[in-house]
């Protein structure tokens, strides 16, 4: 049996992902399209790598 640790980091990685999605958006219309992907890649797809090998036994 686990502790649940693991659906919390699930449900705050969510929430990241809600909160950084619009604005990497905002820089994409404001600046490039092309920034804004830059800019999401990493802060979108560098914490569900963590949250991956966090989740792996």
């Amino acid at each position: 049996m686990g502790s649940g640790a693991g659906v919390v980091v699930l449900a705050v990685f969510f929430l990241y992902v809600l909160l950084v999605v619009p604005f990497c958006a905002l820089v994409g219309a404001r600046t490039t399209r092309r920034t804004g992907w830059l800019m999401s890649i990493p802060m979108v797809f560098l914490p569900l790598a963590l949250l991956i090998g966090l989740l792996t036994p």
